[in-house]
């Protein structure tokens, strides 16, 4: 049965990498959410962009309302959450 997958942070380094991963081995359908910040990039998902078991809405997961209507309106059977901001972290733990 095929499932469906919400993974945030989807045009990340890694999320991309898992998303990629979900379409080309798997015949499950993935939401790729994603804010599209300075960590994000689009052009790693060109090969899988196209394919009618992906989507992309561009949503901050802080938009409570936001994410809410995405999983209403996708069911998602699973969630991946690979949302970070790792320049944010390190600035913070290297400040003096």
């Amino acid at each position: 049965m095929n499932k469906n997958i919400l993974v945030t942070g989807g045009a990340g380094f890694i999320g991309s990498a898992v998303v990629r991963q979900i379409i080309e081995n798997t015949d499950n359908y993935v939401l790729n959410v994603d804010k599209l910040n300075y960590a994000a990039n689009l052009n790693s998902l060109t090969e899988v962009k196209n394919n009618k078991r992906y989507f992309f809405d561009q949503i901050d997961i802080c938009n409570a309302d936001a994410i809410r209507q995405a999983i209403n309106k996708f069911q998602p059977n699973i969630l991946i959450n690979l949302v970070s901001q790792l320049g944010n972290l390190f600035k913070k733990s290297t400040a003096a």
